[in-house]
């Protein structure tokens, strides 16, 4: 009972902020599930499970999270640019794996975009292509070659017929 409790709750601040677009912008900004649920003290299943619920709330978040990829992008961007040239070796390292964890994330929200799908490529030989219309052009050839002559057979014998019958 007092989970639906808290579900109502959730869902009456979040339409009182704004509703979807509340939802919208704070995830498209960058903030994710995890933390707008430890806003609300539950775990971000339940959290996700509540806003779920709505379909407009489902909506927003799943086009939210094309726009958060570059709202992780341009943090990895401002982490790259913010060290300096006396930065330590482990502060290099440590935001290089911030920053592969961020485009691996833009690229799960936007793979359209980030996604690092291999891309598949096509090879077309011009010297193949005209070497097969040529060997269709010459079998279609032979087929009315073929026809043309069992017409003539056909032909030849009923002339020997009209000439035996006289």
């Amino acid at each position: 009972m007092a989970g639906k409790a808290l579900r109502r709750r959730i869902l009456a601040d979040i339409s009182k902020q704004g509703g979807a677009d509340y939802l919208f912008d704070q995830l498209a900004s960058g903030k994710t599930l995890t933390k707008l649920a430890a806003e609300y003290e539950c775990s971000r299943e339940y959290f996700s499970k509540s806003i779920h619920a709505i379909p407009e709330y489902a909506s927003a978040v799943s086009k939210a999270r094309q726009a958060a990829a570059d709202a992780l992008v341009e943090q990895g961007l401002e982490m790259v640019d913010a060290l300096g040239g006396d930065s330590s070796t482990s502060e290099i390292a440590a935001t290089r794996e911030k920053v592969q964890w961020r485009k691996f994330m833009a690229g799960s929200y936007n793979q359209e975009r980030y996604g690092n799908r291999p891309q598949t490529n096509l090879t077309i030989s011009v010297s193949d292509m005209h070497l097969d219309a040529l060997r269709k052009v010459n079998s279609d050839l032979d087929a009315i070659d073929k026809f043309d002559r069992e017409r003539e057979e056909l032909a030849i014998d009923a002339e020997c017929e009209d000439v035996t019958n006289e």
